[in-house]
């Protein structure tokens, strides 16, 4: 029997254009209450956004955002992975160090309270930015953030290549030159994101399954990309997107029978419950 259900958001739960259909996700929520089936949105963008996203139902649902480093029970934070303001510098360090400043179109560092760009961010990368996080603030320099002075734990970078850029070689080399106890997935659009390697998906599910008393056999999990594998691989009522590449779709345990772009995820809830 399913107790919790947790989606992955841009490229499975939502379309292309960022809507789905609201009053069948409604009717389903509300069969999914009256079952005591925990909904979960588990995305790398940040918590305020994802609770925009269901205004009208989210203070009885889970958050699982920032890769996994932040979950939240309606509005109550139930755990939290930061990382040090060292940490940070480290990798934004890494960053500069490795790339061409033409290279990168975005690095945007994001914590519990707020998401931090640097002052002279251009202004095109600036709103795709203010879309998946809010809010945004801009700093002098991401290299010299403090958290102490912003009142904000970080818990993510993401860093965005421009287009032309070969996106596999970038991350492979950033990947290589980063420290064992960091991670770096690829979340879509040409960004990777880099945090704890033991905050993931998967953790943040695990901290709902202990606090609902959930198996792993009683969770289903939607999602796309590289950052949804650690909830795909779970447990056997993971599905893949029709949409997601070839390499996703194998290691999950099932592929829905509709792309995100016709709702892909509600049909196979639907069909499920």
């Amino acid at each position: 029997m399913i107790k919790l259900v947790a989606v992955d958001m841009d490229g499975t739960f939502l379309r292309d254009d960022r809507t789905y259909d609201k009053a069948r996700f409604l009717d389903l929520f509300k069969r999914m209450q009256q079952n005591h089936i925990h909904f979960v949105a588990a995305s790398g963008s940040q918590y305020q956004r994802l609770r925009h996203e269901f205004t009208e139902v989210a203070d009885n649902m889970d958050f699982i955002s920032q890769n996994g480093a932040i979950v939240h029970q309606g509005d109550q934070l139930k755990e939290i992975m930061p990382l040090s303001d060292q940490q940070v510098h480290g990798v934004i360090a890494t960053i500069s160090h490795l790339f061409a400043e033409q290279d990168v179109s975005q690095e945007v560092v994001s914590g519990l309270n707020g998401t931090y760009v640097n002052a002279d961010m251009d202004p095109e990368a600036l709103k795709i930015v203010k879309y998946y996080y809010r809010p945004v603030i801009s700093v002098h320099s991401l290299a010299q953030l403090v958290g102490q002075k912003v009142n904000d734990q970080f818990t993510k970078i993401a860093v965005n290549f421009t287009e032309g850029v070969d996106f596999q070689h970038a991350r492979t080399v950033l990947k290589a030159q980063l420290p064992d106890f960091l991670s770096s997935e690829n979340s879509g659009f040409n960004t990777e994101l880099i945090g704890l390697k033991e905050a993931t998906k998967r953790s943040g599910i695990q901290a709902l399954q202990t606090l609902y008393n959930i198996a792993d056999d009683e969770v289903m999990t939607f999602g796309d990309n590289e950052n949804d594998l650690s909830m795909l691989t779970m447990t056997p009522h993971s599905y893949a997107m029709k949409n997601a590449a070839a390499g996703i779709q194998q290691q999950a345990g099932n592929v829905t029978q509709f792309d995100n772009n016709h709702d892909g995820v509600l049909a196979a809830m639907a069909e499920a419950l």
